[in-house]
């Protein structure tokens, strides 16, 4: 299995038109709680395979952080309700990894209603990004948010995004959907 490790902060530059910091943050003191740098996921694909993934569907992911991004990572657990890291948390995991697997994954903030979290315009794509600390809800989660963004407004295709923060399970489930038409 291929093994990536690239740094929470790198989100930050690769999508310079959004302010990630905060999720950078929430990130680290999500991951933070139950290991040290870097913290191991499993990231698997489902219906697509990215390029530079070789001929696998899954690799090893490992995300690290610095140990300034960890003194604010431990303020903000005073600061934020687990949700919000957990959700935060799963968007900074989505930027990290299309800014390093999809160069062309440029995203875009939705509006409230539009059954997505982000644009992917050169890709003409929706992406759905959810978070949980559950991994028994993984498989429910993600049949939601399969149908969820396939309702989006503009019909296209769209990637769901699941990452599991759980100390015993730490998983990012990555697939991509067709419209039915």
């Amino acid at each position: 299995m291929q093994t990536f490790e690239w740094a929470i902060e790198d989100i930050v530059a690769a999508h310079p038109n959004l302010y990630l910091e905060h999720c950078m943050v929430m990130a680290a003191a999500l991951m933070s709680q139950h290991t040290t740098s870097p913290c191991e996921f499993t990231l698997a694909c489902e219906g697509f395979r990215p390029p530079t993934l070789g001929e696998g569907t899954t690799c090893l992911l490992r995300v690290s952080w610095t140990r300034q991004t960890l003194l604010k990572a431990q303020r903000v657990r005073h600061t934020e309700q687990s949700k919000s890291l957990v959700e935060r948390a799963a968007v900074a995991l989505a930027a990290l990894v299309f800014a390093k697997l999809v160069p062309e994954g440029h995203m875009q903030v939705t509006k409230v209603g539009d059954r997505a979290d982000y644009w992917l315009p050169s890709l003409q794509c929706a992406l759905e990004v959810s978070g949980t600390e559950t991994p028994r809800v993984l498989s429910r989660r993600h049949r939601e948010k399969v149908a969820q963004v396939l309702r989006n407004p503009l019909q296209w295709n769209g990637y769901v995004m699941v990452c599991c923060f759980a100390p015993q399970r730490r998983h990012v489930g990555w697939s991509y959907h067709t419209q039915g038409r």
